[in-house]
């Protein structure tokens, strides 16, 4: 069964552009290029703004550029949720700890 999302055909001479914007398409369906005033290039989120705008990454000279920005822009904010402390929470080590417990009684039983 074919998914009904149409799949943006990617077409430049650098492979490795053609990755990196694959992987950012993934995330960011709506995601596309913009130039500013100032000839500069930011990457739209396709929502309400730009990848990397979060992390402080200022517009870039070339388009390849403004596209590995932001791929790595994502990957530092995903890698940041994944590890960050705050997204610990409490009902879960709760949870965990009863659940690790009742392996460690069981095993103690025979």
């Amino acid at each position: 069964m074919k998914s009904n999302q149409k799949v943006k055909k990617i077409v430049s001479a650098n492979s490795a552009t053609d990755r990196i914007k694959k992987r950012i398409l993934k995330k960011y369906p709506k995601a596309k290029s913009v130039i500013t005033t100032e000839g500069l290039y930011r990457i739209y989120n396709g929502v309400d703004g730009y990848i990397g705008e979060e992390n402080f990454i200022p517009p870039q000279k070339t388009l390849e550029r403004a596209w590995f920005w932001a791929n790595e822009s994502i990957k530092t904010t995903q890698n940041i949720n994944r590890t960050h402390p705050d997204k610990m929470i409490m009902d879960f080590d709760e949870v965990k700890f009863g659940r690790v417990s009742n392996r460690n009684k069981r095993i103690k039983k025979t």
